[in-house]
């Protein structure tokens, strides 16, 4: 063979001469597959168990790297049209498969859950550690705060205004900030989420003047626009207690104290030193990240997590936030106190508490939709081969078992932890930076696979019709909405911050964002004039790559900030300052990095109209002018930059060109380019790297054609980071075919927590 030319492929045991992976994940999952397959082999397990071993863990490392926890054991079955008990047996000889719990010291790098959820172990003790911190988290009785129901009144018309008599869902959410130890606030752009986070931190401030606060996100950006929200808000507060608030933000890696080979710093043994934790765009954290963070909770500290549910979800595995904001449920005597403090009748709170949801949740049960019965055994009856139609294959998992790239914002990949041989496999730890380290033993080669050639099962080819027919997911595919959502996992947790303050109904991005996330094509579409002077307006362009007129447009609308540096570079001192302000009235936001139409390509097409426009040359090598915007993409905690922070070039007072980051004091800093850890240009972002940020306005580059990162999630969260103005730039049947579609992840964590909550009900009977 040519290994120029060609790979070995090992997809579910059978060893193929295919085209070379265009997916790093792809390779690692067949990596990871012939492991775990040789492991299974040298433990004694029969060939059909070994093989059915190797196909589990094909198919869960693609999960992961597509950001699904688990996966369904009923899609896995199906796809190879075998009965789920034969699965289960088969699984359970492999020797490399727990079945419902792992037990300590346990290093079967693969778990079946008592739902039938398939899960690499990793991610099911990350989901069984998250669950069971959240609801201790949640079950330690918040002290007497002295806020007995007429002083938390007080504090509250103190900070949030007088009451008005109606259910004010900023102060519910401080109320249950107040009175609890977990609370989950999730609203959109302009629903007071800022607002609400001054008046909660005021009034334990106030009771508590020795409070520690720590101010937390996922990304550098979103930890210093969290900050300097928060201080442009202090001027609310009285003196002393705006002078109490936290002058620094952390991201959540640095928070926890690394989290490179050697682990976190802080964890159970080692706590943070913070009363309240504070975390803005919640709903970027994965479910290791989330597990992590409160681990290492001290107990009794209060967490409160901001974030919009309707967002995109975190690149790594999980969609946590969405999954644990799902419809608000409160017990009777939360009712009660939450009247009372908010002095109105009970029956009106219960009545305005949100029933139904037009935009559904993220995250959903993994044994749903594949079938209801996956919860429990299967009954006698589907022991019988079946012939099963590969439409009824889970359509969000069908993507799980064939070797298309998964078009994520950065290259996602996944492993399992390490079985009781081999090397160690470790994660990489920013976020938005999935990835994994180590490769396949080195003793384990290709013809010691043989024997899973010679076992006379389906064959998993990934290139057949019948499949490819299922992995470009049509919109009239895609699983419908639960009409009412399921309650959240934790009760007198959650709050929605339902009116928007920014965005009336009346305003086309506020038609524009709530036809988006209810799924309504034709309103989106109508939302969307071929009118570029509106607030909200759609530019049809269908081409492969944009046509050289919207490229310039696109240009053109840097003016501002042309000017901005025409008038910095005039200047006998140049000051970087105005820059960011000039940079942030307009962004571009790209679905996908790559492609013609991704933010690699067009950041290449329109830097290069900006610098002529500018009439700057290029310096210290082939990207760098005077004028460039870039962003870092990975944290570099020795230089103190982050994941998300935006910088600028510019000479110094020397002519030495720089890279100037604006503190979060309003001051700057300079940085030597070949000093800078790895960034892009920006002034085109895609959407997952705009989270957290906000412009004046904003325009949403879609692809020529349907892809599966293509979602309403995308296109709300590029839609809601423009405060004035939006224009969406692409074929209308692509953006049709996004509105239409609901991101899908499955998870367990629903059940995870109550399964906690059930034994700590156990415990509290004895």
């Amino acid at each position: 063979m040519n290994a120029q030319d060609d790979t070995l492929e090992f997809t579910g045991g059978l060893v193929a001469r295919l085209p070379e992976p265009a997916d790093f994940g792809i390779a690692l999952a067949e990596g990871f597959a012939r492991r775990i397959g040789d492991l299974s082999r040298r433990a004694g397990a029969p060939a059909v168990a070994a093989r059915w071993a190797a196909r589990a863990a094909f198919a869960t490392s693609r999960a992961t790297a597509g950001g699904h926890v688990c996966v369904a054991l009923g899609a896995l079955a199906q796809r190879y049209e075998a009965p789920l008990d034969e699965v289960r047996s088969a699984l359970a000889a492999s020797g490399v498969v727990a079945f419902g719990t792992l037990a300590r010291g346990d290093e079967r790098p693969l778990i079946v859950d008592r739902h039938d959820h398939l899960y690499l172990s990793r991610y099911f003790d990350y989901e069984r550690r998250l669950a069971d911190a959240l609801v201790a988290q949640a079950g330690v009785a918040a002290p007497d705060d002295g806020l007995a129901p007429n002083r938390l009144r007080d504090s509250l018309a103190r900070y949030f205004g007088p009451a008005t008599g109606e259910v004010d869902w900023q102060r519910v959410a401080a109320i249950v900030a107040l009175t609890g130890r977990v609370t989950i606030v999730s609203g959109g752009p302009g629903t007071g989420k800022t607002t609400t986070v001054v008046g909660v931190l005021a009034c334990l401030l106030d009771a508590h003047p020795g409070l520690r606060v720590a101010l937390a996100a996922p990304t550098g950006k979103a930890a210093q626009r969290m900050q300097e929200a928060l201080h442009a808000r202090a001027g609310d507060l009285p003196p002393e207690l705006a002078a109490r608030l936290p002058e620094t933000s952390f991201t959540l890696h640095r928070l926890l104290g690394g989290g490179g080979a050697a682990g976190f710093r802080h964890h159970r043994d080692n706590p943070l030193p913070y009363d309240l934790i504070v975390v803005d765009e919640a709903s970027m954290i994965d479910v290791a990240l989330a597990a992590h963070l409160l681990d290492a909770l001290a107990p009794g500290a209060r967490l409160v997590l901001l974030g919009d549910k309707d967002q995109l979800a975190a690149v790594e595995a999980g969609a946590v936030f969405a999954e644990l904001s799902a419809r608000p449920a409160f017990t009777a005597a939360a009712r009660t106190r939450i009247a009372q403090a908010l002095g109105i009748d009970e029956a009106a709170f219960v009545a305005a508490l949100p029933v139904q949801d037009e935009a559904a949740t993220a995250a959903i049960p993994a044994a749903d939709p594949v079938s209801a019965a996956a919860r429990a055994p299967a009954p006698a009856a589907a022991a019988t081969r079946k012939p099963a139609s590969r439409r009824k294959v889970d359509e969000r998992q069908a993507s799980l078992f064939d070797d298309e790239p998964q078009d994520h914002e950065v290259s996602t990949t996944s492993v399992a932890p390490p079985p009781a041989a081999g090397p160690v496999l470790t994660e990489t730890g920013e976020p938005g930076e999935a990835g994994a380290t180590g490769d396949a033993p080195a003793w384990i080669e290709v013809d010691e696979l043989a024997w899973l050639d010679a076992v006379e099962l389906p064959p998993f080819d990934a290139g057949d019709a019948a499949l490819a027919s299922i992995t470009s997911i049509l919109p009239d595919e895609t699983a419908a909405a639960p009409a009412t959502p399921a309650p959240a996992p934790l009760a007198d947790c959650v709050v929605w911050l339902e009116r928007n303050y920014r965005f009336g109904l009346d305003s086309p991005i506020g038609r524009l964002s709530l036809a988006i996330r209810s799924g309504d094509v034709q309103a989106a579409l109508d939302a969307l004039p071929a009118d570029d002077s509106a607030a909200a307006s759609f530019h049809d362009d269908a081409g492969e790559s944009l046509a050289s007129t919207t490229v310039e447009r696109l240009a053109r609308r840097f003016g501002a900030y042309l000017d901005a540096l025409r008038d910095t570079l005039a200047a006998s001192v140049p000051d970087p300052l105005p820059l960011f302000d000039a940079l942030n009235r307009f962004r571009i936001l790209c679905a996908t990095r790559s492609g013609l139409r991704g933010a690699e390509h067009v950041n290449a097409l329109v830097a290069a109209h900006v610098r002529h426009a500018a009439r700057v040359p290029l310096a210290v090598g082939a990207h760098w002018f005077t004028g460039r915007p870039i962003m870092v993409t990975r944290n570099d905690y020795a230089l103190g930059l982050f994941n998300g922070d935006i910088g600028i070039a510019l000479p110094d007072a020397h002519g030495v060109l720089r890279v100037w980051f604006r503190r979060a004091d309003g001051t700057a800093r300079a940085v030597s380019p070949a000093a800078l850890p790895p960034h892009e240009t920006a002034f085109a972002l895609t959407v997952h790297k705009s989270q957290g940020s906000e412009f004046d306005e904003a325009a949403l580059v879609l692809p020529a054609s349907f892809g599966r990162v293509l979602t309403r999630e995308l296109v709300y969260t590029a839609v809601t980071r423009a405060r004035t103005r939006v224009q969406v730039i692409g074929p209308r049947r692509v953006l049709a075919q996004a509105v239409a579609t609901r991101t899908q992840r499955d998870s367990g964590l629903a059940a995870r927590v109550d399964e906690a909550l059930a034994r700590r009900r156990g415990e509290a009977s004895r």
